[in-house]
């Protein structure tokens, strides 16, 4: 049993703040009007980083995960357990909640959009399949279906080929994208507008984690580096076509803070500061439902408060309100489901065989 790594759970804390500043002052200007002014603030502006470096983190403990599981199916049933309980609990929450908030659209969804997120499939590519318009119960649900693809990927690499074909294989979805312009004009449109939705663009990041964690073990590979950096260039481009140049750097900088945490010993002890780690702790929870409900409830606020500078300071409040809820997810209620599920009937005793 590999002993659990303190300043990660510091850093999934941090990472969720980041996101948090993120929505609450830059992503939505057009619904908070405060939201205009604060959006040209750096680290407020390029909180969304903050996913990245969830992708970087899971990157890194996937290896874990899958030197402690059997086979193939059991570590899906592990990855399953660990995602679907608090994805189930926050989509309730938020179909629930969204009666409560008629002033946003994204905050009265219909049950049909309870579908993606519960099978961790984005609704782009169920609305090109079935035919059906499906929406994800929040936005941030995007990155859980690239993971889970992720996850899908990676185990059946591991599992059929080896751990060493673990980093190449990351890189042939991503070549695959970045060659979709000329598949497309070959007559396959369909076909790449489904594999465009797939996330794989974002894959850079999770190889970033995994060759950290391989290099820290001694496992890394030359080639390795060479394919992480290729990836990158795929992923910085992504970014310079749709955000500019400057984009890139957030980027690098969100990098290499996850790289320098491990060499660092004032980093990972900043890291692993109580206030961190709490956070951390809820860290999922709190992504799930965090974006809707707080922008729903800002935006409800907004309608009597018309002092811009209380509106500005109420997203620490109404995030702070939303962490407890987190917690009780992640303390009683996500523990409790997972537990149920895991649940396997027991066979009868037999007759004198006592208890």
């Amino acid at each position: 049993m590999q002993p659990r790594i303190t300043h990660l759970d510091g850093m999934r804390g941090l990472a969720i703040l980041l996101v948090i500043a993120y929505h609450a002052y830059a992503r939505w200007p057009e619904l908070l009007p405060y939201a205009a002014t604060t959006q040209h603030i750096p680290l407020l502006a390029f909180g969304w980083v903050g996913v990245q470096l969830f992708f970087m983190i899971s990157g890194f403990v996937i290896f874990m995960t899958l030197d402690k599981s059997s086979g193939y199916l059991s570590f899906l049933k592990k990855r399953w357990l660990r995602l679907f309980p608090a994805m189930l609990i926050a989509s309730l929450l938020l179909y629930v909640a969204g009666g409560f908030f008629p002033e946003w659209s994204l905050m009265t969804p219909e049950s049909r959009n309870l579908l993606p997120g519960l099978i961790f499939i984005n609704p782009e590519t169920l609305t090109q399949l079935t035919g059906i318009e499906f929406r994800s119960m929040a936005g941030s649900f995007w990155s859980l279906y690239v993971e889970a693809l992720f996850y899908l990927i990676i185990g059946a690499v591991y599992f059929t080929l080896g751990r060493k074909y673990c980093l190449p294989a990351l890189i042939v979805p991503m070549l695959l994208l970045s060659a979709s312009s000329v598949l497309k004009s070959l007559g396959h449109p369909l076909l790449i507008d489904v594999i465009s939705k797939f996330g794989f663009i974002h894959y850079a990041w999770f190889m970033v984690g995994c060759l950290v964690y391989e290099r820290l073990h001694g496992r890394d590979k030359r080639y390795h580096y060479a394919l992480t950096a290729l990836a990158l260039l795929i992923n910085f481009s992504y970014y310079v076509k749709n955000s500019g140049v400057v984009a890139v750097i957030p980027l690098l900088l969100v990098m290499l803070f996850f790289i320098a945490s491990f060499y660092s010993r004032q980093i990972e002890r900043w890291l692993s500061l109580r206030f961190f780690t709490a956070i951390g702790f809820v860290s999922y929870a709190l992504y799930l439902i965090h974006e809707n409900l707080m922008i729903a409830i800002l935006i409800k606020l907004n309608g009597y408060i018309k002092n811009e500078a209380v509106m500005t300071m109420l997203p620490v409040v109404v995030a702070s309100v939303l962490y407890y809820v987190a917690w009780l997810i992640s303390k009683y209620a996500e523990p409790a489901l997972r537990n149920a599920l895991k649940w396997k009937r027991q066979p009868a005793p037999q007759a004198g065989s006592g208890l």
